[in-house]
């Protein structure tokens, strides 16, 4: 019986060591809103849907901005954080510890750029570079229609703020034409972030207490503590990790995480795939309810960017419309727009009750850095006969559930997007 006891103590320990993020091959990459761009992205120069007889002739396209620095307030929470890498680090030399040895020398040797935490409004280089690679990829990908665009011919324009200023200027660099000009933010309501402007939203929207009642209320599911328990026994630490602790220490993976150098960060060792699951999940429930469907009015804002593009594209079917229009905004904006259109949405409504693992809604995919909506309307020749369709693309790969295969007729199109025009009134 001895013998047995030692055996299985020595396979529980062996067990639990097992896990080593620095060498796992596949580290769980969804991070919710702060995923990297690179890290879920299609590529439109493959995916793009090409049908005989047919011509691009206009493009309308809405982008989150690029992977941005943490705001003051994140800042601050997560530089106060980073000290509890020393108690991971001592724990591990007492062996209380689960996590492996490079796991704990990648931790030790993370080096503190103050810089990244001072709360500066701007896009980091990797946000460069996804708004780049959008444009340039775009570019390739529509070349006898974006290569000699002329004034008139465009429209590129951010929403306020310099980190949604610069994404549009490096996404309008990536299309490769230094005397391209981009439009100034405007300064009152626009259709890129109408919900910004309109104060009895914002207002109601800080007071209802239903925004984050259910993720609060996940906060006492199993789920969630048994990974609050799994994070504790890995760090062994010798105190109780809090809720705001182990939301810190995720951040910090979520933002040192860079998909375009292909570096995992190492404050992610702390979580397992589960524990990673758990806290995304938490992150949907609240853009589920500030953003998406858990908030009826988030479609009637989703509606007026919709309402540009059937304005826009029924111009380029005479002739007197762009041939390219692209915003920059946030991802609420993008969420909003979902929900408007019904995309990811659940038979069911998320809640803290229950972890739904095979829900539609999924921040991870849909509202990272740098996520878009991409619409292209093409002209086509059937059998002397002029048409129009439009495709829709989502982060660069098609989007099959719109329209049937893809592909809506004009007037599919028009049939389920017309109405959002009447929202100019709302405007």
């Amino acid at each position: 019986m001895r013998t047995i006891l030692t055996l299985l103590v020595f396979y529980i320990h062996y067990a639990k060591s097992l896990y080593c993020y620095w060498n796992t091959g596949c580290p769980y990459k969804y991070l919710s809103t702060e995923t990297p761009y690179n890290s879920v992205r299609g590529d439109i120069r493959d995916s793009i849907v090409k049908l005989t007889g047919c011509e691009p002739v206009s493009i309308w396209g809405i982008y989150r901005h690029g992977k941005r620095f943490p705001s003051s307030h994140v800042s601050a929470i997560m530089k106060e954080a980073i000290s509890i890498r020393n108690y991971v680090i001592t724990s591990y030399e007492k062996g209380y510890s689960s996590l492996c040895a490079q796991d704990v020398e990648n931790l030790r040797n993370w080096e503190l750029n103050e810089s990244f935490f001072d709360g500066k409004e701007d896009i980091t280089e990797e946000g460069r570079k996804e708004m780049v690679g959008l444009g340039k990829r775009l570019k390739e990908a529509f070349p006898t229609l974006l290569n000699n665009l002329r004034e008139g011919s465009y429209t590129f324009r951010s929403a306020r703020g310099a980190w949604m200023e610069k994404s549009i200027k490096h996404f309008v660099k990536g299309l490769g034409n230094k005397n391209l000009s981009i439009d100034d933010p405007k300064a009152d309501i626009d259709i890129m972030d109408p919900y910004a402007t309109c104060r009895t939203y914002q207002e109601n929207l800080q007071k209802n207490p239903n925004i984050t009642a259910e993720a609060e209320k996940f906060l006492r599911n199993l789920d969630y503590l048994a990974a609050k328990d799994r994070i504790q026994r890995r760090s062994g630490i010798d105190y109780n990790l809090s809720d705001e602790n182990i939301t810190a220490l995720y951040d910090l993976c979520r933002y040192t995480w860079s998909a375009v150098d292909d570096k995992v960060s190492p404050w992610c060792a702390l979580f397992t795939k589960d524990d990673l699951q758990v806290l995304e999940y938490i992150q949907d429930l609240k853009h589920y309810y500030a953003n998406g469907y858990g908030t009826p009015v988030n479609k009637v804002f989703g509606r007026v960017p919709l309402g540009d593009l059937v304005e826009c594209f029924a111009k380029a079917k005479k002739g007197e419309g762009k041939k390219i229009t692209a915003y920059v905004t946030h991802a609420t904006m993008l969420d909003q727009i979902y929900t408007a259109l019904g995309l990811f949405k659940d038979e069911k409504p998320l809640t803290g009750a229950k972890m739904d693992r095979e829900r539609k809604w999924r921040t991870s995919k849909i509202s990272v850095f740098s996520a878009n909506l991409v619409a292209v309307l093409s002209r086509c020749d059937k059998e002397g006969l002029e048409d129009y369709n439009v495709v829709f693309y989502l982060n660069e790969e098609p989007i099959r559930s719109i329209c049937e295969e893809g592909v809506c007729s004009w007037r599919e199109f028009d049939t389920k997007l017309r109405s959002f025009i009447e929202l100019d009134s709302f405007m």
